[in-house]
């Protein structure tokens, strides 16, 4: 797999992570710290061994593919979102309750 598509796999995996944990907190579900591997601390990055099937995987980039934009910063005088040639990633958002 290339950068571009490890680091939309992380944004994906961070998004579902919080809404598993979410729904554990509530009784829902169930969470096993053996499956979970510390990447990186700073920034924090973790990985959920079989939290998602390859076709699962795939099946998320595709719906991310054509959605991807570029990360923006704050502009230090007006506060407002700009693009920079430091921040190199992109990403996306997921509806909420959007049928996936």
């Amino acid at each position: 797999m290339n950068f571009c598509r490890h680091l939309l796999l992380a944004a994906v995996f961070a998004l579902l992570l919080a809404v598993c944990a979410s729904a554990a907190s509530r009784g829902a579900g169930s969470f096993d710290p053996s499956r979970v591997v510390q990447l990186s601390w700073r920034p924090r990055a973790f990985l959920h061994k079989g939290f998602l099937s390859d076709a699962e995987c795939d099946h998320l980039i595709a719906l991310a593919k054509d959605k991807l934009e570029k990360s923006m910063v704050a502009d230090n005088e007006s506060g407002k979102s700009v693009q920079s040639e430091v921040r190199t990633s992109s990403g996306m958002f997921l509806e909420r309750k959007q049928i996936l």
